[in-house]
């Protein structure tokens, strides 16, 4: 009978250990962590070659707040159509869409911390790009994302959404331009009817699934930038310069976050140094200027993060210069019936 007293008193304290263990070691609470801590920026940048830093996009946010940004997904791939890459095409050992196609870079946005819209944002900057890379005047239409959050009805606004839903809104129904329908970071208040009167639209013919490293390499190599979307791990939030390479040892958001790819690179430096040779993708974020590479990031290949899984390539429709066509009807005693015809399907 002492021995059976014994052993369960022993059980009792052991179990008594194992709760206060957990509850000394229990994580921070993520209502009560702050993204910015200056104490850990400064460890990390002591240890690590790519170095953190402050940015006004997360100035006082907690990774609660951070959470609701990363909720941006593909839907299911099963029905979607895999692209045609050109095969052929050589693959140089870094590439960067700003310099082949200067014309047709829009600045880095902010989405701000209130609202998750990376997936409205990402795409509705890509095809313009596109747009401005396919049309023979380069001509650069900012298009609006605020029209993917307030009318596109098949995702949740600031709330997240799904690429492909929004493509194939854009598909059906095109997108108005910056000026008509300004981003505002709501999706509550702003409703779809405060865009401007018989706005001109930018439409796109399709879309398809790119799978793999080398095939969106080539598709950028050809078309331009493409559309991702990403793991994020905490220590990205506060990313500032050099090749981002997540740590084992940090925690990630369970969504993910849409940002545009828009070339590569490899790391130089000496032999000594150890990530001399490795691969990155150059990513345009939508978390401002002030974050990371002025809204850049460089993020090493390899990493899992989804990066190098899939992207979606859009196909455009090259903005239809109507000066050309009236000039061109004047001559061919064209009639003017078949320019408003021209000018309503633009």
């Amino acid at each position: 009978m002492i021995g059976y007293y014994i052993v369960f008193g022993l059980l009792g304290a052991l179990a008594v250990y194992v709760l206060a263990m957990v509850f000394i070691n229990q994580q921070p609470s993520l209502t009560k962590t702050p993204v910015i801590d200056d104490k850990r920026i400064e460890e990390h940048n002591q240890h690590v070659p790519w170095q953190q830093g402050p940015n006004k996009i997360f100035e006082g946010v907690t990774l609660a707040t951070a959470k609701k940004l990363m909720n941006t997904s593909f839907a299911s791939h099963s029905n979607l159509s895999k692209c045609n890459v050109d095969e052929s095409l050589v693959i140089p050992e870094s590439f960067d869409a700003r310099e082949k196609w200067a014309t047709c870079v829009l600045p880095t946005a902010n989405q701000q911390n209130t609202c998750g819209s990376s997936y409205a944002i990402t795409i509705s900057q890509t095809i313009a790009e596109r747009i401005c890379i396919n049309s023979k005047n380069q001509k650069l239409v900012q298009l609006s994302a605020q029209e993917l959050l307030s009318c596109d009805l098949t995702n949740q606004g600031c709330k997240g959404g799904y690429l492909n839903n929004a493509l194939e809104y854009i598909r059906n129904k095109g997108l108005v331009d910056e000026t008509c329908f300004p981003y505002q970071a709501d999706s509550e208040t702003v409703k779809c009817d405060q865009m401007c009167a018989n706005p001109t639209r930018g439409f796109i013919d399709g879309y398809c699934v790119l799978f793999g490293e080398d095939d969106i390499k080539r598709d950028i190599l050809k078309n331009g930038p493409v559309v991702a979307v990403s793991q994020i791990y905490v220590d990205y939030l506060t990313y500032k310069s050099g090749v981002y390479t997540k740590s084992d040892e940090i925690a990630r958001f369970s969504g993910f976050h849409s940002m545009k790819i828009v070339g590569w690179g490899v790391e130089s430096g000496s032999e000594n140094e150890p990530n001399k040779g490795n691969k990155y993708w150059i990513v345009q974020n939508s978390w401002g200027e002030d974050w990371g590479e002025n809204g850049y990031s460089r993020v090493s290949i390899g990493q899992e993060l989804m990066l190098d899984q899939y992207a979606y390539s859009i196909r455009v429709r090259p903005e239809i210069d109507l000066e050309a066509i009236k000039a061109q009807a004047d001559k061919t005693t064209e009639t003017t019936e078949d320019i408003e015809d021209l000018e309503e399907t633009k």
